[in-house]
């Protein structure tokens, strides 16, 4: 029966010897090395749990489907989901935020009166700090803030912030689909229309050209 080491199971798989280690962490030794003590593998069986490790394909946690509206409206609506949760859907739904503009908000970023919101550390430079809120995100927002004056705008009703992999995880239990499914296009962001509170720069003045009728001024002489 030939077998193997963790080390030598990496050079052979060409993977980097951590990983070895925990492909085989699920694998029984057989013996151990005489000379370095390492644990040795039967080698079909390494071979065997390497081949059940999934490939480097694309990504099926990627893979979503816009969610039809009225089931958006049907999860929207049930109180027996946490309103931090049904908040974080809605802003996805209006289509002008990413999941992690929404976790990092501070009660204090929203206006739910003016129904705008401010994203402090927007992921690209271009995208706008301030998005507009619809009246729904807006009412479900106030039920997640609750009466807090601070904190995070999202908790998953015990006062602790949601973090990306909760909220995905959550989705998918309770919505039976992608996180990713409530935005009107998956994994796309709006550009919000630009709000007239928009500071803007104003376009640079044209140079002025001299003109044919318009005398250039004269060098003065040092002499």
């Amino acid at each position: 029966m030939p077998t193997i080491t963790a080390r030598q199971a990496a050079a052979r798989w060409g993977v980097s010897d951590s990983l070895a280690r925990r492909i085989l962490a699920d694998v029984d030794a057989v013996d151990r090395d005489l000379e370095t003590g390492a644990k040795l593998y039967d080698q079909g069986a390494a071979d065997t749990a390497r081949n059940s490790q999934p490939g480097r394909g694309a990504r099926n946690d990627l893979k979503a489907n816009v969610m039809p509206a009225e089931q958006v409206d049907r999860l929207l609506a049930d109180s027996n989901v946490p309103a931090g949760h049904r908040a974080l859907w809605s802003f996805l739904h209006d289509g002008y935020a990413r999941i992690g503009d929404v976790l990092s908000m501070d009660v204090r970023d929203v206006d739910l009166d003016e129904g705008v919101a401010r994203r402090d550390h927007p992921k690209l430079e271009t995208d706008p700090r301030r998005i507009p809120i619809s009246d729904r995100t807006a009412q479900l927002a106030r039920e997640a803030v609750a009466g807090r004056d601070a904190g995070p705008l999202i908790t998953d009703g015990q006062g602790r912030p949601v973090s990306r992999e909760t909220a995905a995880r959550f989705a998918r239990a309770a919505a039976g689909a992608s996180i990713h499914s409530f935005r009107p296009k998956p994994h796309t962001v709006g550009e919000p229309p630009r709000s007239d509170t928009e500071q803007t720069a104003p376009p640079p003045l044209p140079r002025a050209t001299p003109s044919a009728s318009t005398p250039s001024p004269r060098r003065r002489s040092d002499r």
